[in-house]
């Protein structure tokens, strides 16, 4: 039996589905992850956790100590013990304890938290995620419809991607979540990224050729984005657009270009394949919150 943290967001959904699909047991935690009692209550008589639970999407440090760091703790000690025989934690590129970016110094934390755990961990490091609903393109999109005649471009629009398409990276958690562990996935550290290099200015121009939006590409300061995001976005309790999604545009992102292959034995779907759902009516609505519940 699995359980899935966070079976309701982006990437859970696909995970549910995913797994439903291999008619493998799964079932979502509910609540919150602040209460060690009920978590360990939920995990009687699950073998693997899927930990995707996260307070990213709000945009504030008090959300990841929360939900990331204290609710990674209470979970690892909940499983410690009913006796969870295996996690998996998707992390990001660039995770490391020390990082002055927020999230990466989260994510970094939590992958030291599960290696000193007694359970055994997998943990995938993943690129950026596209894919219908998700909080990359979306978001880029919905802005592009309204920032007429411009879009901006954080810090010239330089910064260098390797997006992953979510059901590549669905596919991975399901090849390293074998309750058999027949190939040893087991206490190792994976990395997910698609295989195309991507500047970021070259992606806007991909979003609005694929959306039909004819809009000038504006180079600006990072500085300034970060401001004007604080103003639009900072008062709402689920934005749009937070500082943690420029934090990403701050650093590469990269790893090799078959790193995927190199390790499960598949090429990623090409972002040109996958991205027809910028397409559909209402995405403009995205940035007053018509999605941005989800």
């Amino acid at each position: 039996m699995f359980l899935i943290t966070g079976s309701n967001g982006f990437v859970g959904r696909s995970v549910v589905r995913a797994f439903e699909i291999a008619d493998l047991p799964t079932v979502g935690l509910t609540g919150r992850l602040n209460d060690v009692d009920e978590i360990a209550q939920q995990l009687e008589g699950i073998d693997t956790v899927i930990h995707l639970a996260s307070g990213i999407k709000y945009g504030r440090e008090r959300n990841l100590n929360q939900t990331d760091i204290d609710g990674t703790r209470n979970l690892i000690e909940a499983g410690r013990r009913v006796g969870v025989n295996h996690i998996v934690f998707i992390s990001q590129i660039g995770a490391d304890s020390k990082s002055l970016f927020p999230v990466m110094r989260a994510k970094g934390m939590i992958e030291e938290m599960l290696q000193r755990s007694e359970i055994p961990t997998t943990i995938i490091r993943s690129a950026i995620l596209y894919g219908r609903d998700d909080r990359f393109l979306t978001p880029i999109t919905s802005l592009a419809f309204w920032n007429w005649p411009f879009v901006w471009l954080p810090g010239g629009g330089r910064n260098v991607l390797q997006p992953l398409w979510v059901e590549d990276l669905v596919r991975i958690i399901l090849e390293v979540s074998d309750t058999l562990d027949l190939k040893g996935y087991r206490g190792q550290i994976f990395t997910a990224a698609g295989e195309e290099r991507i500047h970021y200015d070259e992606l806007v121009r991909l979003v609005l050729e694929t959306s039909n939006l004819n809009r000038r590409l504006l180079p600006i300061n990072m500085t300034w984005v970060r401001l004007a995001t604080r103003a639009f976005f900072g008062w709402r309790r689920n934005p749009p657009i937070t500082l943690f999604f420029l934090d990403r545009l701050n650093q590469p992102e990269i790893t090799d270009l078959d790193i995927v292959n190199q390790q499960f034995g598949f090429h990623p779907t090409r972002m040109v394949d996958q991205i027809s759902y910028l397409r559909r009516p209402g995405l403009a609505r995205y940035v007053f919150g018509n999605l941005a519940g989800r």
